[in-house]
């Protein structure tokens, strides 16, 4: 019988041992800024929409499991991700050799495009970046967009207001005390259409080369990063991402 029982023990450690992830862990903590339509925002029945959430939802089924998606300023995700307080992070970050020193990168998703326009008021008539010289300018703390501007400042003088939230900066646009915001051409056309006397350029500028994409964002090591890269050649394979991607982004 002492026999018996401890075959089962073993057995059952065993089988335990070959117990897919998945069944393990169900629901995964994804990290969001949802400021930033139309890739993240909550909707006016207080529901996470856009097209990161409809994504992550696609990846969450292709990986057998649910995401329970959490609002967190964008400056605050790395941190949060290297604390072990979220699974992963789908925010349209932007993959740069310095957030890979912190975090895991998924495969791109998302090619990078559009990713710096300038929003103002349209009565400044701005349509170049020598227009911007010596004005105050704006956008998310800790985006590609801040680095941006830190690479431009000194060649262009800028006074640079950096926040936690693009809707706060739009704000401040309106009302004067902000020149400009450095934003994703999607997410200006969205602010430009909700604020009529709004006005935007697509700025270029040599040290704005180099954007690798979108990645979903993963703790080092996570044991999550090879069912998130084959979740996301599963959705490029049956065309569910591009169809996504034009759903959200085609003119």
């Amino acid at each position: 019988m002492k026999k018996l029982l401890v075959l089962s023990l073993v057995l059952i450690t065993l089988l335990s041992g070959c117990t897919p992830k998945a069944a393990e862990k169900e629901e995964l903590t994804v990290l969001v800024s949802a400021d930033y339509p139309p890739y993240e925002s909550i909707g006016t029945n207080g529901k996470f929409v856009g097209f990161d959430i409809e994504f992550g939802e696609l990846v969450a089924e292709e990986m057998g499991v649910t995401f329970k998606w959490v609002d967190t300023a964008f400056s605050g995700i790395i941190g949060a991700l290297q604390a072990g307080t979220g699974d992963l992070a789908i925010s349209d970050m932007s993959v740069t050799p310095e957030r890979e020193e912190s975090v895991d990168f998924s495969q791109i998703y998302k090619e990078e495009g559009g990713a710096f326009t300038v929003l103002f008021l349209a009565d400044k008539g701005y349509d170049s970046i020598d227009d911007l010289t010596g004005l105050i300018a704006s956008t998310q703390l800790g985006t590609i967009q801040e680095i941006a501007l830190n690479n431009l400042k000194t060649d262009f003088n800028f006074t640079l207001d950096i926040r936690d939230k693009h809707d706060v900066i739009v704000q401040e646009i309106l009302v004067g005390r902000i020149d400009f915001m450095l934003v994703d051409t999607s997410v200006a056309e969205e602010f430009a259409t909700a604020f009529p006397e709004l006005a935007m350029f697509d700025l270029e500028h040599e040290k704005l080369a180099n954007i690798s994409g979108l990645g979903v964002a993963l703790p080092e090591g996570s044991e999550w990063l090879d069912e998130v890269n084959a979740a996301i050649d599963a959705l490029k394979a049956n065309g569910k991402l591009d169809a996504l991607i034009a759903k959200w982004f085609s003119n």
